[in-house]
């Protein structure tokens, strides 16, 4: 039999306060992304119980300590690239114990860190971010007449050889595009296609250029 899935408190807090809302349970199922039976369960230990977490004495002891997990956590959180197989044996190392690579995982859930692919950004420097700023800040001035006459490009890149790969990174739900969860891009990396498409909205034109790169 499979263990039953734990959810975090985040997580649980979150049907409860739908709930306290007045949103019906398949509502809250579809905000949540949760099985409805799953949603009327927590809703329902909630009202008995008037507990979000798991009550005490609950389950199987804990194997780590709280300051073991908070070791846990914060080496995580500090090195958002770090796989759990590296965390295990640095944990092993420091403290003298014997972890499983799951629990490592475990202790990442419950403060909200899953392990998903880092979104990838182009990079921008302190300087390009003020330089950027000062000129959206500019065209807010601008008469709507201005933007008549503006074309608009876009870009797509296209890799000759193989693929930029995938990064893995801990994060929450809310961090996707956080600096530290991301992986920086820069244009013409490596061996590619460029291919820009120029928009006019004034002439109502369009053309296509392209630029190959080694």
């Amino acid at each position: 039999m499979a263990p039953k899935k734990e959810h975090s408190n985040d997580l649980r807090t979150l049907v409860i306060r739908h709930h306290q809302n007045g949103d019906s349970l398949r509502e809250i199922a579809v905000k949540t992304l949760l099985p409805r039976s799953t949603v009327q369960y927590k809703v329902k230990k909630y009202k008995s119980t008037k507990c979000i977490g798991n009550l005490f004495g609950r389950g199987r002891n804990r194997k780590t300590t709280a300051t073991t997990d908070r070791l846990i956590q914060r080496n995580l959180k500090l090195n958002r690239r770090k796989s759990a197989s590296m965390v295990k044996v640095e944990i092993e190392n420091e403290l003298g114990i014997s972890l499983h690579v799951d629990t490592i995982r475990k202790r990442a859930h419950e403060v909200g860190l899953f392990g998903r692919v880092a979104r990838k950004k182009p990079y921008v420097n302190k300087i390009s971010r003020g330089k950027r700023l000062k000129f959206a800040k500019a065209m807010l001035e601008k008469p709507l007449n201005f933007w008549k006459n503006v074309v608009c490009s876009d870009e797509s890149k296209f890799n000759l050889f193989g693929s930029d790969g995938k990064v893995m990174v801990w994060r929450t739900r809310h961090e996707e595009f956080d600096p530290k969860c991301t992986v920086p891009t820069v244009k013409h990396g490596g061996g590619s296609v460029m291919i820009w498409i120029l928009l006019s909205r004034y002439f109502g034109t369009k053309s296509v250029a392209v630029d190959q790169s080694s």
